[in-house]
């Protein structure tokens, strides 16, 4: 899969973070994109130890490396930082 498309990847992220942490009956299209994890605002809410296994599974499936703690506060943060992150990887001259 190529990751060209800053929209394709936001798609991914939110599919992967959905069948990761196994959320029921929520639907791809239903996480806001630029709404905090962690606030309760958006429509799903992660704590630390879900963090990491969003970090195992973002590295895995988009070939990615979060290797430091700081790091992946950063990044899991919103569908947004995700695919930022991703991209920017996947994108560097």
């Amino acid at each position: 899969m190529s990751f060209d498309s800053i929209e394709e990847i936001r798609f991914e992220v939110k599919k992967l973070i959905i069948d990761t942490l196994k959320f029921e009956g929520v639907r791809p299209e239903d996480i806001r994109d630029d709404l905090n994890f962690f606030s309760g605002e958006n429509t799903i809410k992660i704590d630390s130890i879900d963090v990491i296994e969003l970090v195992v599974a973002i590295q895995k499936k988009f070939n990615v490396k979060i290797d430091d703690q700081n790091l992946a506060k950063d990044v899991i943060n919103t569908v947004n930082s995700i695919a930022g992150f991703v991209y920017a990887q996947h994108h560097k001259s």
